[in-house]
């Protein structure tokens, strides 16, 4: 096979239980601290919900961005700077020496792994320790990111204060660590910008002014979905129709549920209809229209269709009772802050009351404590006196 290491290939292998085990044995020793440093990075599974909360608060104090991602990532991760790093990053992020069972892994089943590739050089994608490898292959560089930053796998979203950081940003610190790796930016995706002047797309969603949309190219997709499931060339049983285009629903409308989504579902739900009234339509001749009528939205949810709309609303008002439940807890508990604003005179005032209060409940209470002394010798004299009679 002919080796062209410039422009090489995306390739996949199967997978063994051993790979699974070091991989989840890896991000068992890195997690923590990435988490740590890290709370919105993909490698400790951050919530999508809270991902774009963090994304929304931050773009208030950091209004311009940098988006990147690597030429061919995947496929051109060196072996041999891999295997070198890979202890320096232990180090690093670690704080300590790698451990002997590490230092195992590092001599035996991470060499084998990377050995399977059939091109001498890069990792193979659909593999669990191959998405490990890859998240620790850049940490060196995510710690010296000085903003806060996304990362999914080699895409980067990174926020500055100003314009000019972003070009300091990639000069002196991007560019310099990539060429360490023998990595190399993707320069048709790299951008830069202010988020309420420039649209930005990353992990499916468009930011812009204050909005997060789902990306036109995600909406083509799914509905490119939808239609090769529903081609009239397909003899398949209509509720296998229906489960397939279910999958596709449920997955795509829990993803993009927390954006501004609800216009886009609502026409998506009306394609998704339209095509599976067609299918269902596809053997009828002259009754065509009558049994089109027929399908109504109702009567194709009744034999099993989901709805992205459903799914969008049914999230928004439970978050919605979540935020009322939320403030009647701390409403409850007394955790709301009250501010008092008062001169000092008016503090000293209040504070005399508040003290002389203070000094009766004690007064109070140690009333209450010799009561209940004097009310234990008399129970006892009682008791005493039934048993001298």
């Amino acid at each position: 096979m002919a080796k062209n290491l410039n422009n090489l290939p995306y390739f996949k292998i199967k997978s063994t239980s051993e790979e699974k085990t070091l991989a989840n044995f890896l991000l068992r020793k890195f997690r923590p601290k990435i988490r740590k440093k890290f709370p919105q990075h993909y490698l400790v599974q951050a919530i999508l919900s809270k991902t774009l909360k963090f994304l929304k608060d931050t773009l208030k104090r950091y209004p311009y961005f940098l988006k990147l991602d690597i030429k061919l990532y995947y496929p051109s991760i060196n072996h041999q700077i891999l295997i070198k790093i890979l202890p320096e990053i232990y180090q690093n992020i670690l704080e300590k020496p790698p451990s002997r069972k590490f230092k195992k892994h590092l001599k035996n089943e991470i060499p084998e792994f990377l050995a399977k590739s059939p091109y001498g050089k890069g990792i193979s994608i659909g593999s669990r320790l191959s998405f490990v490898l890859a998240g620790i292959f850049l940490l060196n560089l995510d710690w010296k990111i000085p903003y806060p930053f996304f990362r999914q796998n080699d895409d980067y979203l990174i926020f500055c204060k100003r314009r000019g950081d972003t070009q300091m940003l990639l000069k002196n610190i991007i560019l310099p660590k990539l060429k360490e790796l023998g990595l190399e930016i993707n320069e048709k995706k790299l951008i830069s910008g202010k988020f309420h002047q420039d649209k930005v797309n990353f992990i499916g969603f468009e930011f812009y002014a204050g909005y997060i949309r789902i990306s036109e190219e995600k909406i083509e997709e799914f509905r490119q979905r939808v239609k090769k499931i529903t081609y009239l060339t397909r003899h398949k049983p209509v509720s296998a129709i229906i489960k397939l285009l279910n999958n596709q629903v449920l997955g795509f409308g829990h993803y993009y549920k927390f954006g501004q989504a609800k216009q886009v579902f609502e026409e998506l739900d009306g394609f998704i209809r339209a095509r599976l009234r067609r299918y269902i339509n596809r053997n009828k001749d002259s009754q065509d229209r009558q049994a089109n009528l027929s399908l109504t939205n109702n009567t194709l949810e009744s034999i099993g269709l989901k709805s992205l709309t459903a799914i969008y609303e049914k999230y928004h008002q439970q978050k919605k009772h979540r935020s009322v439940k939320d403030k009647k807890n701390k409403d409850r508990t007394g955790s709301k802050i009250i501010t008092i604003n008062t001169n000092s005179t008016e503090l000293n005032t209040l504070y005399i009351q508040q003290r002389a209060i203070f000094n009766q409940l004690n007064q109070l209470t140690g009333l209450i404590e010799k009561m209940n002394k004097k009310l234990n010798k008399i129970s006892k004299e009682l008791e005493r006196r039934k048993q001298d009679k």
